[in-house]
């Protein structure tokens, strides 16, 4: 038998060569693709070590700072009421005068004197918050204890003048608030501590009906009306 009938020529075997379907991982774009894929693959891993590696730069976002406004101290232009209304009075335990000089600063006059063993000065704060010309405020010591104290001057706006029905509608009697209420705020308080007895009163100088100057004052002991008087009114 002739063996070599039954095997194809070279040039046959060539041709079938060319006819055969390589397989998918013999092809050269196979192998192309897998080396971008782990080119690829490379890349975004060397980005998250550099990212979160000991090498990556740390950028501070800086926060902005917050701006705190100071408040701004509004200096009272004088001495005001509720200033006035802190000062204790009493002959032992009244506010001391250092403490007064402390709060108001450095009193405009001083006077000064001694009797009967009694050290009595006298200062006088010429500046009053919401004051009129001429306005102060006077405190008197005895032996470095506030005993009394008087503020003048203070402006106060009136609906209507005050006249003599007003000043009449004053009793004794009567309480503090209730001519408070009555009569309104006057331009000047004064207060004294003597003997467990307290002694105020009440001065009204604006809006009075009357001539130039026209006044009345209203007095209290124990807080409750105890007289009065008036100048100059019509």
């Amino acid at each position: 038998m002739d063996h070599n009938n039954n095997l194809p020529t070279r040039a046959a075997y060539r041709r079938s060569l060319k006819h055969q379907k390589k397989h998918f991982y013999k092809r050269w774009w196979f192998w192309t693709l897998i080396v971008i894929i782990v080119l690829a693959g490379g890349g975004v891993a060397g980005m998250k070590m550099t990212a979160t590696g000991p090498f990556a730069k740390t950028s501070h976002v800086s926060k902005p700072k917050k701006t705190t406004k100071k408040k701004k101290v509004v200096n009272k232009d004088g001495v005001t009421f509720a200033q006035y209304s802190g000062i204790y009075l009493n002959e032992t335990s009244g506010t001391p005068i250092a403490t007064v000089q402390r709060l108001l600063g450095k009193p405009s006059t001083t006077s000064t004197s001694n009797a009967n063993n009694t050290k009595t000065e006298i200062n006088t704060w010429n500046n009053v918050d919401n004051g009129e010309l001429g306005s102060n405020l006077k405190v008197t010591f005895a032996n470095g204890h506030a005993i009394s104290k008087a503020i003048s001057g203070m402006k106060v706006a009136r609906s209507e003048k005050l006249g003599l029905d007003a000043y009449s509608s004053v009793q004794n009697g009567m309480e503090e608030s209730t001519i408070l209420n009555n009569v309104g705020k006057p331009n000047g308080y004064s207060e004294s501590f003597n003997s467990d007895k307290t002694s105020k009163s009440f001065t009204y100088s604006s809006g009075v009906s009357g001539s130039t100057g026209a006044n009345f004052v209203v007095n209290f002991t124990n807080g409750t009306v105890s007289g009065k008087s008036q100048t100059g009114m019509k």
